[in-house]
Formats: C-alpha cells, structure tokens, sequence
C-alpha cells in the first residue's frame, strides 16, 4: 500500500466518509499507474528475473537489494544448481539494484540468439519493505487527488463535459483541463517519479 485512506484524505483535506468507497477505488488505479509507469514493486519482497548475458551489467527492476539469493548464467536457459555464478564474479550494487560481472559480460556476445543471449541470465533477489521513497508517496496522493476532483467536477456537471453552467445569478466556469480530465497525469507528478523509473531491459 502506497498509502492508506486516512493519510490520503487528510492530505486532501477530506472529512467524512462519503467520499471513502471513490477513493479507494482511485487510490487502487493510482498504485497500479505508479507500479507499471515507474516498472517496480513497490512493496517489497522476493522477486526472480532473467536478463540478457551478452553484456556485463544487469539492471535489476526493483531496488535497494536486501539480498542477492542466486545468480544463475546459463545458455540453456535451464538454470540448474550448477549454472550459479560464485560471489566473486561480480559485484552487487544494493541501492541501483545493478549486478556488475567483473570478468566482462556473462556470455561472450555474438554467440546467443541475436548476440545478446537474451534471457540466459537468472537472477533471484530481495527487497525490503517500508523503504518507498517520500517522492514516490508524495506522487501517489498527488494523483489520487488530481483524479479525485476530475471526478467531482464530472459529478458536478451531470457528466455533460461542461465549461461553464448558470443556475439562476450562479455561473460556474471550468477549466478545460478540469472539463475534459486531460492529462490523465499531469507533467508535474511524472517529474516526481522520474528518478525512481526502471532502466530498459
């Protein structure tokens, strides 16, 4: 959980419970929007990869690394016990969760399918919990609200995609950003996320 519904509606500045069952719903996409923009889990826990070998850097798609439990090279693409790599042949950086062999890359290139040996490399791996960056969090109220009042501004208009509504000496005006829900995201919440994004694989 990237946050829960109390600290999101205090952040909101929400009272009441009206509005709970719209957010949760909204913090619910908004995680899955974060965990599939930024390529992580944020949550921690015990993940199994494979990489290319035909270069000597593994860029690992969630980090800090708690701890690197086996790192398997194996062409076969079978990974028995015996395809594990000793501790040795390669350094781990916990904080970027990159794995660098310090004999050059794992499998010589230009041999494996497309010289790159896609997928012949098995890496098993942990992450600890709790450790969600305040940006990341900051980010996931930030959409959870944008989203909020794109909603309450639809249910306000009867959903007609209004700019502006009289009602009686009342006029109401809207953005157009506000009427029309575009961006889904604004540019300001994908800055904060940013940094913490997964290299390609």
């Amino acid at each position: 959980m990237f946050e829960t519904l109390a600290t999101v509606k205090q952040a909101l500045g929400i009272t009441g419970t009206e509005s709970d069952v719209l957010l949760e719903r909204l913090m619910a996409g908004a995680g899955e929007w974060i965990t599939e923009y930024t390529g992580r889990n944020w949550h921690g826990g015990t993940f199994t990869e494979v990489h290319s070998a035909g270069q000597a850097l593994l860029f690992l798609r969630n980090f800090p690394v708690e701890s690197l439990i086996s790192l398997k090279v194996d062409a076969q693409r079978q990974f028995g016990p015996y395809t594990e790599r000793p501790v040795t042949s390669f350094v781990l950086h916990r904080e970027r969760g990159v794995v660098e062999s310090v004999d050059g890359p794992f499998l010589p290139p230009g041999e494996g399918a497309g010289g790159d040996w896609p997928g012949a490399v098995q890496v098993v791996y942990t992450t600890p919990e709790g450790t969600m960056p305040v940006a990341v969090r900051e980010a996931f109220v930030q959409l959870v609200g944008y989203w909020y009042r794109l909603a309450r501004t639809a249910q306000a208009q009867s959903h007609e995609l209004l700019l502006s509504q009289q009602s009686g000496t009342e006029l109401k005006t809207w953005s157009w950003t506000s009427a029309t829900g575009l961006p889904r995201v604004p540019a300001g919440i994908r800055q904060l996320l940013q940094p913490f994004r997964c290299p390609p694989v």
